[in-house]
């Protein structure tokens, strides 16, 4: 049987580049090729960084280019504005919820699906 370890999110390259209070909106997705992968929840995009703060995006097959920072924040930035929120919006509960109940009001119902990473076998 192989044994699972949490993985540890490496918050510092992006907090280096924003300031903790500029990364409440983005989580941890991992690390792949030495490239930390953070994902924005309410953008659903990505900045990449490497321990050094190296930007990067994705070319496909698990590979990255090396890319310009500041036009990949731009990209971010622009994106939040268009949905009235910015860095410093946390993606949380709360905000899940309001945007849960503008769907509604606008007759868009959703499906949540919540997994146990407990309870997943891959044959």
């Amino acid at each position: 049987m192989t044994e699972r370890r949490a993985m540890e999110a490496n918050w510092k390259p992006l907090e280096n580049r924003l300031g903790c209070e500029r990364c409440l909106g983005f989580m941890y997705m991992g690390r792949m090729n030495g490239i930390n992968l953070y994902k924005h929840g309410i953008t659903r995009s990505y900045l990449n960084l490497d321990d050094e703060g190296n930007c990067y995006v994705a070319t496909g097959s698990g590979c990255h280019s090396l890319a310009d920072f500041e036009f990949e924040l731009k990209k971010v930035e622009e994106t939040l504005e268009g949905l009235h929120a910015t860095l410093e919006t946390p993606y949380d509960d709360v905000y899940i919820a309001r945007k849960r109940q503008e769907l509604r009001q606008h007759g868009i119902s959703l499906l949540t699906l919540q997994i146990d990473p407990q309870e997943i076998k891959v044959h």
